[in-house]
C-alpha cells in the first residue's frame, strides 16, 4: 500500500476509486465501504482512502476523544484489506473553511483523479459540511465520476455500527460486544518497555506496553488476550492498569503474560488483541496473593480458549504452561 501523508499537493496519474471519512476503527461498517471500494479494481480504477489527520488541539480549541485506532493501527488494517493507497491529508485552516464544491473539484476531481466516489448516505463534507450524497450526485457529471452509495453495516440487534457505539462498549468493558461490532478483535499496540521483572520470579515473565495516550483503553482490570510473534499466535492473559501491589508509581499500561512464551523482545512493537474480560484490577495484600492469582487468570484465559477454540485456531494447543 502506497501512504500519501502530510501533503496538500497530490497528483495521481491513474484513476483511482476514493472513499472518505475517519475511518477511526475500520469496524464492519467501514469494512463495508472497502469491500465495495476494492471492487473497482476490476474497473481498472486504484483504490484510494481518504482521510484526514487528526487536527492539533490549537485548531479544534477542544479536547480530543481517544482513538480506537493509532494511525500506525489504521495504516495497518489498510493494508491488510487491499487499499492501493491510503491519503492522510492535512487538516489545515484552509482545508477547514473550504467549500464543498470546491474540495469535489480541487482535491478529489482535481488531485486525485477520481473517477468513482462511494459514501455512506449520511456522508457530510465541507466547510459546515454543506457537502452531501445530494450534492455529490449533482456534481457528478461536472466533474466527470460515478456515485455509489453504501447503506450502513448492522448489528446482530439491527442497530447501525458506528464508532461511537464500538468505543461506548469497550469503554464499559464489554470486549465481546466491540469485537462483534469491530469484526476482528479490539488491539493495543505498543513498544515493549522494561517493567520491574516481578513476573519473571513467579515463573510468568511478561511484556510491558505503554499505549500512546490517544488510544482508548479498557476499563482497568484483566482480559483473556493473544499475541502474535514472529507468525507463531500466543494465548495470553494482560492486565491493563497501573500494578497497585507493586511498590512504586507506574504509568497505565498492558502486562501481558504469554503462555509458553519466553524470548527477549524489548523494543519491539507488539500488538495484543483483547478477547473477554475476567475480572477487575485490585490490590492484593502480598506479593504471594498476586502470584496465585495470575496463575488463575492464566487459566482462566486457557479455559476461554477451549471454548472458543476458533478465535486464535493454533494459538499454543495444549502446549502452553506456566
Amino acid at each position: 500500500m502506497r501512504l500519501i501523508t502530510g501533503q496538500t499537493e497530490i497528483q495521481l496519474d491513474r484513476p483511482c476509486a476514493v472513499t472518505l471519512g475517519k475511518f477511526d476503527g475500520v469496524h464492519r461498517g467501514h469494512q463495508k465501504l472497502i469491500q465495495e471500494l476494492l471492487k473497482s479494481k476490476d474497473q481498472g480504477l486504484q483504490t484510494v482512502v481518504f482521510t484526514f489527520l487528526r487536527p492539533p488541539k490549537s485548531v479544534t480549541e477542544k479536547t480530543s476523544q481517544p482513538v480506537l485506532l493509532t494511525s500506525r493501527e489504521k495504516r495497518s488494517h489498510m493494508e491488510r484489506l487491499g487499499v492501493d493507497i491510503m491519503v492522510e491529508y492535512p487538516f489545515t485552516e484552509e482545508i477547514q473553511h473550504m467549500e464543498a464544491e470546491a474540495f469535489i473539484r480541487d482535491i478529489l476531481a482535481g488531485g486525485l483523479n477520481m473517477k468513482k466516489v462511494i459514501a455512506g448516505p449520511d456522508f457530510g463534507f465541507g466547510y459546515r459540511r454543506r457537502g452531501n450524497v445530494a450534492l455529490l450526485e449533482a456534481l457528478a457529471p461536472v466533474y466527470g465520476y460515478g456515485l455509489q452509495v453504501i447503506e450502513k453495516a448492522r448489528s446482530r440487534d439491527g442497530q447501525i455500527i458506528s464508532s461511537t457505539r464500538v468505543r461506548k462498549e469497550i469503554a464499559e468493558g464489554n470486549i465481546e460486544k466491540a469485537n462483534e461490532l469491530l469484526g476482528y478483535p479490539y488491539t493495543v499496540t505498543g513498544e515493549v518497555v522494561h517493567g520491574n521483572h516481578l513476573g519473571r520470579t513467579f515463573g510468568m515473565p511478561t511484556i510491558n506496553q505503554i499505549p500512546v495516550q490517544e488510544k482508548l483503553l479498557p476499563p482497568n482490570g484483566v482480559y483473556t488476550s493473544s499475541v502474535e510473534v514472529e507468525g507463531e499466535v500466543y494465548q495470553s492473559v494482560s492486565n491493563v492498569g497501573y500494578k497497585p501491589t507493586i511498590e512504586g508509581h507506574y504509568p497505565k499500561g498492558v502486562e501481558t503474560y504469554l503462555m509458553g512464551f519466553d524470548k527477549d523482545v524489548y523494543g519491539r512493537t507488539l500488538d495484543v488483541q483483547l478477547y473477554h474480560f475476567q475480572r477487575k484490577e485490585q490490590k492484593f495484600a502480598s506479593v504471594e496473593l498476586l502470584r496465585e492469582q495470575l496463575h488463575r487468570d492464566a487459566q482462566n484465559s486457557r479455559a476461554y480458549f477451549e471454548v472458543h477454540p476458533e478465535l486464535i485456531s493454533g494459538a499454543c494447543a495444549g502446549t502452553c504452561s506456566d
